[in-house]
């Protein structure tokens, strides 16, 4: 007998709504905070980011208008159109300096790169079920390759923590679906003499990248080089974390002062400003909001049997994860500093709209996925 489809209506009812509440909920904490960093810059990047807000949110709900399976199934056309995107990005993107990763469209800038994690979260989710091949070491060829294509494309723009954030997510959907621990570590192993490699090959890595690696390796080294370097942004970051009071400065003059010295201090530090302004008390309220936001959506894979959409769930999961996780530590210079936001928290538009597609596609899941009887996981 055909499963009826759900309509939109029922999807919304039997939507996890505090899952919903968790990330409008993070995102507003950070409209306030870039609100705050951004006192006194060109923009005002805080009420930018409310728009962007709604419209996230807005987006997020009309996520659920299509089952997700019916998305997984067009997972090919998607991951090829986040392909062009890419490609398109090196032929006509804008940017910085030393980064190209922008795409002018009328008055609004994407970045491409951004929806291409959530793309390979799903490209991975329906290639992986109900397969078997990635149980052999042969097997794991293919779900490679998806990955580093897009990898490499990220990495030529430079975006070099983008392209690696892809990594983490790779291994655990591997994991989740039943890949062999051991062919799994001999990747890792030769993923970390390919990062050598990489690192010592003239050419292969930008001079401002390997600067930010040497910066981390002496940050503790006292030597006063950095400081009048561009590469201080680690060091400020962590004056200002260190010397921020306990209870914070709220949101006032004196938190102005504070982190009036830090760069992009309303974009990919806006974790320094969060501890300055809220001190001990933010850092736990922020912690504890994301610590259930993962919890959610890991009880939300435990409870999905059907292998596409737990593999979304666990793959989203880890994406936020292993993002946030990066962020923060960068910030307090436990990783190299990589052009990488906080999610929800940190400006910028495609960053956001991102993160709230990725929990379209988990309220989807959650929502409408099928009762399955009688096998067991991935078979």
């Amino acid at each position: 007998m055909t499963r009826r489809e759900m309509t939109l209506g029922e999807r919304l009812r039997r939507a996890n709504w505090l899952l919903l509440a968790l990330g409008v909920g993070l995102s507003l904490f950070g409209v306030a905070l870039v609100g705050a960093a951004s006192e006194g810059q060109r923009l005002d990047y805080g009420w930018l980011q409310l728009r962007w807000t709604v419209l996230g949110t807005a987006l997020c709900l009309l996520m659920l208008a299509v089952p997700y399976r019916t998305i997984v199934a067009w997972r090919y056309v998607i991951y090829g159109v986040g392909l062009l995107l890419l490609l398109a990005v090196l032929v006509a993107g804008s940017g910085g300096r030393s980064a190209q990763r922008w795409l002018q469209i009328g008055s609004f800038r994407m970045q491409p790169s951004e929806l291409m994690k959530v793309v390979m979260v799903l490209m991975l989710a329906g290639f992986i079920r109900y397969r078997d091949h990635h149980k052999h070491f042969a097997g794991l060829f293919w779900p490679i390759v998806l990955t580093l294509v897009p990898m490499a494309l990220i990495v030529k723009q430079p975006d070099l923590g983008t392209a690696l954030l892809l990594l983490p997510v790779l291994f655990v959907m591997l994991w989740t679906a039943g890949a062999r621990q051991k062919h799994l570590g001999i990747l890792a192993g030769v993923g970390i003499a390919a990062a050598v490699l990489v690192y010592t090959v003239p050419g292969l890595l930008k001079e401002y990248q390997k600067n930010r690696i040497r910066a981390f390796a002496m940050q503790d080294s006292g030597d006063k080089a950095l400081e009048e370097s561009h590469l201080h942004h680690l060091l400020a970051s962590k004056t200002v974390v260190g010397a921020a009071p306990a209870g914070g400065l709220g949101l006032s003059e004196d938190l102005h002062a504070h982190v009036g010295g830090l760069a992009e201090r309303h974009s990919d530090f806006i974790f320094p400003v969060l501890v300055a302004s809220l001190g001990h008390w933010g850092v736990l309220l922020l912690f504890g909001m994301l610590g259930l936001f993962l919890f959610l959506m890991l009880t939300m894979a435990l409870r999905v049997r059907e292998p596409s959409g737990r593999l979304l769930a666990v793959g989203l999961a880890t994406l936020f994860a292993s993002q946030s996780l990066i962020n923060m530590g960068m910030t307090v210079g436990l990783f190299p500093i990589v052009g990488m936001p906080l999610p929800f928290l940190s400006y910028g538009g495609s960053s956001l709209l991102t993160s709230f597609v990725a929990l379209g596609l988990l309220l989807n899941v959650g929502a409408d996925h099928p009762i399955e009887f009688g096998r067991g996981d991935f078979e």
